[in-house]
């Protein structure tokens, strides 16, 4: 996948921006908060989501007036497998809706007809991926999951609908007292949980060994000295998360008396207590707890190991290199580390940004653009 050309106009600090870019690598340099992670985040938001926030009106310059005020992103980009078909992505943010086309066609339909375009980002936050709260670590694994299987997000929406309403029935019951007819519509709720649960879950472990392989594969190969990653899905569901994901009726019944036996308490406290939503991901240094006894290198380590991990999965399955995005991260890492990244994406086209352009000095046949007040100066290439 290669992005040839991005049209940006009104968003965020960015007034008005046009680029064309390097099949190879494409650096952004600049001081802080002058519009480089803004770029970088309307190529995201154009192909998928925004990487910061979930908040349309967000994505709007600040001083416009939200409800009038309209943002557009044309991004051009062409297949490894079509090379001559040119694809375009015409992407909208106004009224606190994004709306995008691939080739005038809605975004939805078109990824049945065209090429995925994947972009894998590399940002200083991915740290909390590690040692922050679980919510960041099931987002990796839904992640991963959508990014194999173009059905995933779907059934975790179907989860999501589902629990929501089951909470919000638990959370209306007056005096924590139910009656038959309640009884009856908690069982209700807990088989659509079970069932939509059971597709998230599988969908989930289904290629969390493959991540834990790439991950654990890379975090060795950038530490060595002889210390081992392990990670661990923990389920607040099955014990042993090695089962028979084939046997889905099997794992439905687990689920489904699981929550049948927290339904006292999830009456007592109006909202449900296990399910793929309370689930988590364990790192593991040489047996000790990564969250709690990893240093700040360790730890920058499984971040970098679990993004090149996601990109060679997405080559492997798609066959073809997503594009990399490595938002402020490189400076952070020391020259060991940076040069490792590099050389397992060497395939693939890059986006780099940062403050101190020596950080990039080894980098060959790159095009540069100095940042500054929102606009972007070509410098190079």
């Amino acid at each position: 996948m290669k992005i040839k050309a991005l049209k940006i106009k009104n968003f965020r600090n960015i007034p008005e921006a046009d680029f064309l870019f390097s099949d190879k690598t494409n650096i952004i340099c600049g001081r802080n908060a002058q519009g480089k992670t803004n770029l970088m985040e309307a190529v995201c938001v154009a192909i998928e989501k925004s990487f910061r926030t979930a908040k349309a009106s967000e994505l709007l310059p600040e001083e416009k007036e939200k409800d009038k005020a309209k943002c557009e992103i044309e991004l051009s980009f062409f297949s490894d497998k079509y090379p001559e078909k040119e694809n375009i992505i015409e992407c909208g943010v106004y009224g606190g809706k994004i709306v995008r086309k691939i080739n005038s066609v809605s975004y939805k339909e078109a990824l049945k007809l065209y090429p995925q375009l994947k972009t894998i980002v590399f940002i200083p936050e991915d740290l909390y991926t590690v040692k922050g709260n679980p919510d960041r670590r099931r987002e990796l694994t839904d992640e991963t999951a959508d990014m194999m299987n173009k059905i995933h997000h779907e059934r975790e929406a179907v989860y999501l609908r589902a629990l929501k309403q089951k909470n919000t029935f638990l959370s209306g019951i007056i005096d924590r007292r139910v009656s038959g007819d309640q009884l009856i519509q908690l069982s209700v709720w807990n088989e659509e949980l079970a069932k939509a649960g059971v597709n998230v879950m599988c969908g989930r472990l289904k290629y969390f060994k493959m991540l834990c392989k790439y991950t654990c594969e890379y975090y060795g190969e950038l530490n060595g000295a002889g210390e081992r990653l392990e990670m661990e899905y923990i389920s607040s569901i099955v014990k042993d998360t090695d089962i028979d994901l084939s046997d889905t009726e099997g794992v439905y019944n687990i689920y489904l008396e699981r929550l049948k036996g927290h339904l006292d308490r999830e009456i007592a406290v109006g909202h449900t207590l296990v399910g793929v939503h309370r689930d988590d991901v364990e790192f593991r240094i040489n047996g000790r707890r990564a969250k709690d006894y990893g240093s700040q290198g360790q730890i920058r380590s499984i971040a970098v190991a679990l993004r090149l991990a996601q990109a060679r999965m997405f080559g492997e399955k798609w066959g073809e290199e997503p594009v990399v995005i490595l938002d402020d991260v490189l400076s952070e890492l020391d020259e060991k580390r940076r040069e490792f990244i590099l050389r397992h994406i060497v395939n693939s086209q890059v986006f780099i940004t940062g403050c101190n352009d020596n950080d990039f000095g080894g980098i060959e046949e790159a095009c540069r653009w100095k940042a500054e007040k929102g606009e972007f100066e070509k410098i190079m290439g």
